[in-house]
Parts: structure tokens; sequence; C-alpha cells
């Protein structure tokens, strides 16, 4: 078990390394984008057509992929006052709890999104005329992720008990 805790939590940080990159990445890519489309816009008097479109996707990878960065950090809202409230003991039987509530959503997400995916194909983008498969496929990758941090934490807690 201690094994396959420390498999799964350096594949966890080695992933979260590359989602932060990726992020940050979009999120350089995204104001330089948005930069540019102001600048045709006022200075140029011309508009880059397709720059609302690929901010908006671009906007929901970083949601997305930023949201696995603030679980993995821990800095995703939640309710600590009931933590205060119960024992040490029980508070890491209710942590386990919610990591396998947390497993058991994003496999549902999963299980959903390829039930939708063969219908996102077939469907274009109103501009760029892309499979609308592309910005969705965020979503079953973002839940790929969470389920990798999940079992992370799952597998951390178990063993403090």
């Amino acid at each position: 078990m201690h094994k396959l805790s420390s498999v799964v939590s350096i594949l966890s940080d080695i992933t979260n390394k590359l989602v932060s990159k990726f992020v940050m990445l979009l999120m350089f890519l995204l104001s330089l984008l948005l930069g540019l489309a102001v600048f045709y816009r006022y200075a140029l008097n011309d508009s880059i057509y397709w720059s609302n479109e690929v901010a908006r996707y671009m906007l929901v990878y970083i949601i997305f992929f930023g949201s696995t960065m603030a679980h993995k950090h821990k800095t995703h809202i939640r309710i600590d006052i009931i933590f205060s409230y119960i024992s040490t003991k029980s508070r890491k039987y209710l942590e386990i709890t919610i990591s396998l509530f947390f497993l058991f959503f994003w496999i549902l997400i999963i299980a959903g999104s390829i039930k939708l995916l063969p219908l996102f194909m077939m469907q274009t983008t109103a501009t760029l005329q892309i499979p609308y498969a592309i910005p969705f496929i965020s979503l079953p990758l973002s839940a790929v992720i969470w389920i990798l941090y999940c079992l992370d934490d799952l597998l951390k807690e178990i063993l403090k008990c």
C-alpha cells in the first residue's frame, strides 16, 4: 500500500507541474491574444474575427485545469467548520468519505463525457469551424487529473489511519 501511495503521489506531483506550466502558457497566450485584439480594434480599426472564440475556449481550459491545481494545493473552497467540531479520528474518516465522493463524481463525469463526445464531434464551432469536441475535451481530461489527485488524497488518508 505504501508503494502504491508513493507511486500515485509522484505521478500526481509530476502531473501538477505539467498542468501548472500548461495553465501558465494558456494564460500568457490569452493575455497576448486579447492585447492583440484590442490593438487591432482600436489602433488599426480592424478586428481579429476569431479572437473571441479562441479566448473563450482558452478560458475554459484555464478554468478546468486550474481547478485541478486548486484541489492539489488544497485551496478550493470547503467548509472547515465541520472539521473543528469532530475528533481527529472522525476527521480522517470524513476526509476518506469526501475523497470517495469526489472519485465517484469524477468517474460519472467521465462516463457522461464519453457518451456526449460523438455528438460534439459532429458539431462545429461558429467562427473557427472546429469540432466542439476540442473545447469539450477539457472536461474529461481535467476529470482524469481530478481522479489522480483524489486517489492521492485517499491513499494518504488511508495510510494515516
